[in-house]
């Protein structure tokens, strides 16, 4: 059933491109109700209202607006970045040649959460 939506066959690597095929699909949702959340609170439910740092601020210092924000960032970074690697894997690049691509997207996403999480952690 699940085959006909691009379900890869658990292969040789230990099910692994199984496991990434649903936690793309999780963060894809995620992502969807995340950015649904994000729209609602933050721009219809003050409409008319500038945007103000002291806000912002007063935002990002709640935990529930933090917990919103990381959520996306991390949801966004993983579902990106593997969508890069499926990516490379649909242009040819086979299981020898995505190890290495794998761990260079690991580190980029590494790297990008730290510095959204120090972004979003100054306000505190």
């Amino acid at each position: 059933m699940l085959r006909g939506m691009g379900m890869p066959r658990r292969g040789p690597q230990g099910g692994w491109e199984w496991r990434l095929w649903v936690l793309h699909r999780i963060t894809g949702l995620l992502l969807v109700l995340g950015l649904a959340a994000h729209i609602i609170i933050l721009h219809l439910a003050e409409p008319g209202e500038g945007i103000l740092f002291d806000r912002v601020a007063d935002r990002l210092a709640s935990a529930p607006f933090l917990a919103l924000d990381v959520v996306l960032l991390a949801t966004g970074l993983f579902h990106g970045l593997n969508g890069l690697r499926v990516v490379a894997g649909d242009m040819g690049a086979g299981p020898r040649a995505l190890r290495p691509i794998s761990f260079g997207l690991l580190a980029l996403g590494t790297a990008g959460f730290v510095y959204g999480m120090y972004a979003l952690t100054s306000f505190m």
